[in-house]
């Protein structure tokens, strides 16, 4: 009789033990899914990071300068940079137009494509940290600011482009401020030249000086090119 007990316990346990096991494998599956789901809608976003050299870099996760009042941006599509340099860019127009607000439009070139890397035209504006600006004139010069119009010692506007370029300027001592402004040595002498006529401080003009750099084939833009982060580690 003890043997016939024994023998229908472990029936019973065959019998009932293997659905509970499978249930318990369905149910730890319906946990592991909902714990992925978990993770990912809390996922941290990327941040935006700057990586590489502006020659040889790419770009993460970047803000995008888009239209405002005061600048006409000609190619949409280029326009994605660090949130630190879109910034830096909307404060020097602002800048720029808070002193002269009768400026006619701005003209906005290239920053750098969404995810970095090369673009056509440019030899940098890889890493999100470049961007070219158009030029004030005294009279807006026809075909401006879809196209850039090359300026002279005539036609530039030398108290209002001083101003955006002296915003920029300003900025160098800045996490991620302004590295270099690329201007063309003969307009960079007309600029200095309004500076020291109309009183502007050795010490602001020194300031400017820093950063301002002679490149070619740059007469009727400037290009700023701004710093690494502290914080972009792979940033160069």
């Amino acid at each position: 009789m003890r043997m016939f007990a024994l023998a229908v316990a472990a029936v019973c346990t065959v019998l009932f033990a293997a659905p509970a096991e499978a249930k318990g494998e369905r149910t730890g599956k319906r946990v592991a899914t909902a714990t992925t789901a978990k993770a990912s809608s809390t996922q941290t976003p990327k941040r935006d990071r700057s990586i590489g050299a502006p020659w040889s870099g790419r770009l993460q996760a970047p803000a995008r300068l888009r239209g405002g009042d005061g600048y006409h941006i000609r190619r949409p599509w280029r326009t994605y940079a660090t949130r630190t340099t879109v910034a830096l860019v909307k404060q020097a127009i602002e800048d720029t137009f808070d002193v002269f607000p009768k400026a006619h439009v701005l003209a906005i070139g290239d920053l750098s494509q969404e995810s970095g890397g090369w673009i056509s035209e440019h030899a940098s504006h890889q890493s999100g940290r470049d961007v070219d600006l158009g030029l004030f004139y005294k009279k807006r010069p026809a075909g401006y600011p879809e196209k850039f119009v090359r300026a002279t010692s005539t036609t530039l506007d030398a108290a209002a482009t001083w101003k955006l370029v002296s915003s920029f300027a300003r900025t160098q001592d800045d996490d991620g401020g302004a590295q270099f402004i690329f201007l063309d040595q003969r307009l960079q002498h007309v600029l200095y030249r309004w500076a020291e006529k109309h009183g502007v401080s050795e010490k602001r003009i020194r300031q400017v000086q820093r950063v301002l750099r002679h490149e070619p084939n740059h007469a009727d833009h400037i290009h700023v090119r701004f710093k690494c982060r502290d914080r972009d580690s792979a940033c160069r």
